[in-house]
C-alpha cells in the first residue's frame, strides 16, 4: 500500500472505529448519533482525499511522495488494533473519548507535519482543511468528554 493509499485507509479505519463505538453505546441514542456523526466525518475525509486524486491527478505516481509513510501506517496500525479490540471487549465511555481524542490529534499531526500531497494541485487546501476539522473534532470530543461523563451521569453512560 503506498502512501497515498494508507492515508486513505487511516480515514476508512477511523470510520470503522467510531462506528464499533456506536454499536459499544447502543443503549444511549445520543452517544449512537455520536459516534455515527464522527465515522461519516472520516469517511468523508477518504472520499475527499479520492475525489481530488481523480479530479486533478489521476495518474500520481505515489511511490515518489515525500517521507511520512512510517508514520501514517503506524496510525493505521494502532487505530486498526483499537478496533479490533474493542470490537472484543468493550470500552468504557471514557477510554473511547479519550481514544478518539488522541487519535484526531494524531491524524492532525501527522497531516500537518508530513504534507506529503504538497504541490499538487488542490491537495494542500484539501490537507490544511482535514487538518482544521481534525483539530476541531479534537475540540468537540474535549467537550463530550465534559458533557457525557459528568459525575452523575457516568454510571449510566458505561457499557
Amino acid at each position: 500500500m503506498d502512501i497515498y493509499e494508507t492515508a486513505v485507509a487511516v480515514e476508512l479505519e477511523c470510520a470503522a472505529l467510531y462506528e464499533v463505538f456506536g454499536r459499544r453505546f447502543s443503549h444511549d441514542p445520543e452517544l449512537v448519533y455520536f459516534w455515527r456523526l464522527y465515522a461519516e466525518a472520516e469517511r468523508y475525509h477518504g472520499a475527499t482525499l479520492r475525489l481530488h486524486r481523480a479530479a486533478f491527478v489521476p495518474e500520481l505516481d505515489t511511490s515518489a511522495l515525500p517521507a511520512g509513510h512510517d508514520d501514517l501506517r503506524a496510525l493505521l496500525a494502532e487505530v486498526r488494533g483499537l478496533r479490533e479490540r474493542w470490537e472484543r471487549t468493550a470500552p468504557s465511555l471514557g477510554e473511547a473519548l479519550d481514544a478518539a481524542q488522541r487519535i484526531e490529534e494524531t491524524t492532525a499531526e501527522v497531516h500537518g507535519r508530513t504534507q506529503f500531497f504538497r504541490g499538487l494541485p488542490g491537495y494542500e487546501d484539501v490537507l490544511e482543511k482535514m487538518v482544521e476539522e481534525d483539530r476541531a473534532h479534537r475540540e468537540v470530543l474535549a467537550a463530550a468528554h465534559a458533557r457525557f461523563l459528568r459525575t452523575d451521569s457516568s454510571a449510566s453512560r458505561s457499557v
